[in-house]
């Protein structure tokens, strides 16, 4: 546990870089249209691969899964109300493959669009808060589902978050049963300030889960499975990526659904969570086998991209992006959005033209290499459950 799991090659942008795992949420980012220059995000990762980046959740998973066996599949099932429950879950967000790594990624009370780990990144869009009617009765199944709505009706986004607390809640009662779990912590290799970290962190978590208190329990768990380590600062922290201004070029439009905020939970400046599954957890990646893999990733649209970045003849103007986004829940509508390149005007006088001559593109080649890492990524993803045999929902 003392390095990055991953066997991806980071992706080195501003001061920080994407961490490996991450590019398909910096290119959801890129499409949804929002500034690079505020974008921030976990700064390093030490522990773990992706969304669980130098999280505590990552370590303790660790620690659980080496004392009793539990994996994290099999605390999501039992967070979910088991197999059966989880498949009802998953059918009101269109069985969405990336929806088993919604307990480590980022919730804000704003939904604020520059944070890269958010879950609209993760599952491509932003999630209506109209409730939805059965999915109440289905949260009610989780092992805790502390965020209710109005009869059997709940939202999306809140029956997200119930997920993410559900989980949270049976990882920190699992490891409350390790009699000597602060020995564990103190024996991995880390540097003494990250061990002290996750310490501290796991004794909030413990002393919420004891005294019963649901409100200071939620904060707790936004800490483990949200919270990565770092000497960056930043708001929970995620310093600012450090992304030059020459990038901002790179036109979309916004992700559709409206933001808002989780029904009770006003505890929080940010509640952040993030994921690319717990592949850091033992080395494990989980991916769901579904038929709604995001729609970027896809052979059509993302042709239809590279036409649009390698096409023309001035590469220091604005190029628009299609806003690339898989189906996934009901009542959300995409948009789409284009930049026009203003007519020349005047002449020249005959003789004296001058031709200019198309240089390389760094946006075009830094675009280019997102794009190409996310699919190794996808496919790094896909063989590891493959050989797993890690189904979510079919």
């Amino acid at each position: 546990m003392g390095t990055s799991q991953s066997a991806s090659a980071q992706l080195n942008l501003g001061n920080h870089g994407v961490q490996p795992g991450l590019e398909s949420e910096y290119l959801q980012y890129q499409l949804s249209g929002s500034d690079l220059s505020k974008m921030r995000s976990i700064p390093a990762c030490d522990v773990g691969f992706g969304l669980s980046c130098n999280k505590t959740g990552t370590v303790l998973q660790e620690l659980v899964e080496k004392n009793n066996g539990s994996s994290y599949r099999d605390l999501l099932l039992r967070a979910a109300g088991g197999q059966e429950n989880y498949d009802k879950f998953a059918n009101f967000y269109g069985n969405n493959p990336n929806l088993p790594q919604v307990p480590y990624a980022s919730f804000w009370q704003n939904d604020s669009t520059h944070i890269m780990d958010g879950y609209q990144y993760l599952l491509g869009q932003t999630l209506s808060r109209n409730p939805v009617e059965g999915l109440g009765l289905v949260t009610k199944n989780f092992s805790w589902a502390p965020l209710s709505g109005t009869n059997d009706a709940l939202s999306l986004r809140s029956g997200l978050v119930n997920l993410k607390l559900s989980y949270g809640r049976l990882l920190l009662e699992e490891v409350a049963k390790i009699p000597n779990i602060e020995q564990q912590i103190q024996s991995l290799d880390l540097s003494p300030k990250m061990k002290e970290f996750y310490q501290q962190t796991l004794s909030q978590g413990i002393e919420a889960l004891n005294k019963g208190d649901e409100t200071q329990l939620q904060q707790s768990i936004f800490h483990v499975l949200s919270h990565p380590y770092t000497l960056e600062g930043g708001e929970w922290g995620r310093p600012i990526i450090g992304i030059g201004k020459e990038l901002t070029a790179l036109v979309g439009e916004g992700l559709p659904g409206e933001s808002f905020l989780a029904s009770p939970l006003a505890l929080l400046e940010g509640d952040a969570i993030a994921i690319d599954l717990p592949a850091g957890i033992g080395g494990d990646v989980f991916v769901t086998e579904g038929e709604d893999f995001p729609g970027w990733l896809a052979g059509g649209p993302l042709a239809l991209l590279l036409l649009l970045f390698l096409n023309g003849d001035n590469s220091s103007l604005p190029v628009p992006v299609a806003n690339i986004i898989g189906d996934i829940a009901p009542n959300i509508v995409g948009g789409g959005g284009d930049s026009g390149v203003p007519d020349t005007v005047g002449s020249k006088p005959p003789g004296n033209e001058v031709q200019s001559v198309p240089e390389p593109s760094t946006v075009k080649s830094l675009f280019l290499l997102v794009i190409t890492l996310c699919m190794l990524s996808y496919q790094q993803r896909h063989k590891l459950a493959k050989v797993q045999a890690i189904q979510f929902g079919d």
